[in-house]
């Protein structure tokens, strides 16, 4: 039965004039997505394929261009100079706020693909910040960031993300071990009002290696130790984007790092501030493309989403990953729809927590209110 509401916990969104390897590092001529996605063009998507629309979404940031891994700014600079040299370091992050600011304040470049209403859609945005830097430097860029997207934009911020995957195990494990990092996410327990930031976790098991997703638990285990210290603050809610992209393989050839990864994600899934989106699963599929009849995609997704289920319970929460499901997704542009129906699939052979994964548990874990019943609050 189609969910009566939905919300999509996980979309990236980026204007014409942001579609070059200066502006996304990662998007090379002639990639794929090297074109305009716009709120107008994820509602033309699923209006002309689903029978059931998004309640609202939440927008993730999309990993913007950087010119170096860290900013080159002395210690002895000016409180100005380093403003300064940060902003123009973070430059690109910065237009992503831009973007954004414009979709809420309904104040549209050309180019900017939405429509008059349309960021009444976008209840929360996962932006990006430098967690790498010093505290410092962090608390900075926070401060420009506040400033650069306006009142209207910053009551939408409900979260953080910085990209961990694409880096090595022993990359990830020196980075999240920190003094910086771990003391930046801890400043998240204060955002909103006390009531505080997500983080959104990316790390890529499929390419990167099961070990990453230990790692992430070993972090969240020095994280709650610090926390302990001050538990008044409460705690930062960590929020695991697509299934952790495990290799999604055949139950006939089943992913050797199986055990492993379902080992770690019961260490997280104890944690009943850690949540799971059932969200990118269209590109993880090895050794053959990812099939294009719902029913053998579920046949294959299954043991992955029977662990989730039991590890994470109510705390696992539907997002497409749109547009980036339409690279992995057998149906191309239309594949939002088929993630949908293959939620859908799974939720009925489940038989239960359909309202859970459609929308309480991203209410739950962005801070959403309202959603139930009609009066919508970020």
């Amino acid at each position: 039965m189609p969910p009566q509401k939905i919300l999509d916990t996980h979309i990236h969104l980026w204007p014409s004039t942001s579609v070059s390897s200066t502006d996304h590092g990662w998007m090379t001529a002639g990639h794929m997505l090297a074109k305009r996605h716009g709120v107008s063009d994820y509602t033309s998507t699923t209006t002309s394929t689903s029978p059931v629309q998004p309640s609202g979404f939440i927008y993730v940031e999309t990993d913007r261009y950087l010119p170096t891994p860290k900013p080159s700014i002395s210690a002895s600079s000016t409180q100005d100079a380093k403003v300064q040299a940060l902003k123009t370091w973070a430059n690109e992050p910065l237009q992503e706020l831009k973007f954004l600011r414009r979709i809420v304040e309904n104040k549209p470049n050309p180019g900017d693909g939405f429509n008059a209403g349309d960021g009444a859609l976008m209840l929360g945005c996962v932006i990006w910040a430098p967690f790498h830097t010093s505290p410092l430097l962090f608390n900075l860029y926070l401060q420009i960031a506040e400033e650069v997207t306006g009142p209207l934009l910053w009551e939408r911020v409900v979260g953080f993300r910085y990209l961990l995957q694409g880096k090595e195990e022993g990359e990830v494990e020196r980075l999240v071990k920190t003094e910086d990092w771990l003391s930046n996410l801890l400043r998240l327990r204060e955002g909103r009002k006390g009531r505080g930031w997500s983080f959104d976790v990316g790390v890529d098991a499929h390419q990167d290696g099961v070990a990453v997703v230990e790692v992430v638990a070993d972090m969240v285990g020095k994280v709650r130790a610090l926390e302990s210290s001050s538990p008044e603050a409460g705690n930062v809610r960590f929020i695991l984007n697509h299934l952790c992209k495990p290799a999604i393989s055949s139950p006939a050839n089943p992913w050797p790092s199986f055990p492993r990864y379902t080992a770690a994600l019961s260490r997280l899934g104890a944690d009943k501030n850690i949540f799971m989106k059932l969200s990118g699963a269209f590109n993880e599929f090895e050794p053959g493309p990812t099939p294009p009849a719902v029913e053998d995609i579920l046949d294959c997704l299954y043991p992955y989403l029977k662990h989730v289920s039991r590890a994470f319970k109510s705390r696992v929460m539907f997002g497409s990953d749109w547009p980036v499901c339409n690279i992995g997704g057998p149906m191309g542009e239309q594949s939002w729809e088929l993630w949908r129906e293959v939620v859908e699939s799974w939720l009925e052979r489940k038989g239960d927590g359909e309202e859970d994964v459609w929308w309480r548990a991203g209410c739950e874990a962005y801070g959403i209110e309202g959603l139930g019943d009609g009066k919508v609050q970020s």
